[in-house]
């Protein structure tokens, strides 16, 4: 839910009525702002064919949107659709990780297991305000605010198996887990358009253009700029695929018995990027 109470997904029927009284029904659905199409980039070493380490990062490339509607809301004496269009923005994760597998040559299974660093988790939410129909000449009216977010770990892990291709280079599929909740800080109105057309951010006071989110909030800052902060969920379950390059070791000059210079073979080393 957003600070005000409102879920950031599911639809709200404010006409609902049971033995004569009304109420306000919602449908919730699961959210998470990872949810979507990423890209992973890695790179690690492994100290033996057994365990490792892995550094990779994640970017978000096509995340979910998620939509909430809430009907026939007076606002301003008048009475309005409300719908509020929430997604992430690229997120960025870093993970660092201690890898483990089972050596095979051919087929190799594995597993990591890490601390998930976010690196860039804000959102963007879309408040879209439409008049109803009788109330005068029919008008949009859409707030864009930036929502930006406090720092938190999370864990990540994964487990897959590698199928070697060539001496360098193998393919491997995996499932994935991601834990992590971050918490609002701070809103940041950003664009106001009515019917499509901008520049009309100038004419919202700058005092109304932030709301600050806090885990301290008390009835002292009770205005709808101060709000109790709120959980943003990134959590995730992936599958992933994708392919391993293994560098070379370096050629390594030598004498032999001769006195002559010469150069051992060279040999695989489990230095590896992952994609």
């Amino acid at each position: 839910m957003d600070g005000t109470g409102t879920p950031y997904s599911g639809t709200s029927n404010n006409t609902m009525t049971i033995d004569s009284t009304k109420y306000t029904s919602y449908n919730i659905s699961k959210v998470s702002f990872t949810s979507g199409v990423h890209i992973s980039i890695a790179g690690g070493y492994m100290f033996n064919k057994h365990v490792g380490v892995d550094l990779s990062a994640s970017f978000g490339m096509s995340n979910t949107q998620y939509i909430f509607n809430d009907n026939n809301v007076t606002i301003g004496g008048v009475p309005c659709n409300v719908q509020f269009v929430t997604k992430a923005i690229n997120p960025i994760m870093l993970m660092p990780s201690l890898v483990l597998q089972s050596g095979g040559d051919v087929l190799n299974l594995y597993t990591r297991f890490g601390i998930a660093i976010p690196l860039k988790t804000y959102l963007q939410q879309d408040q879209l305000i439409t008049n109803l129909p009788g109330t005068g000449t029919i008008e949009t009216d859409d707030y864009v605010w930036k929502i930006s977010n406090a720092f938190s770990l999370g864990i990540t892990a994964a487990a897959g198996v590698q199928y070697k291709i060539t001496d360098n280079i193998k393919v491997w599929g995996e499932a994935s887990m991601l834990s992590l909740t971050v918490f609002a800080k701070e809103s940041d109105m950003t664009e106001v358009t009515v019917n499509g057309q901008g520049g009309y951010l100038s004419q919202v006071p700058v005092a109304q253009q932030k709301i600050y989110y806090s885990s301290n909030f008390n009835s002292t800052t009770s205005d709808y700029f101060h709000q109790p902060t709120f959980s943003q969920p990134f959590s995730n379950v992936a599958f992933n695929v994708g392919f391993t390059y293994l560098f070379p070791r370096d050629v390594t000059n030598t004498k032999n018995s001769h006195g002559h210079h010469g150069y051992k073979k060279p040999a695989l080393e489990d230095k590896i990027n992952r994609f």
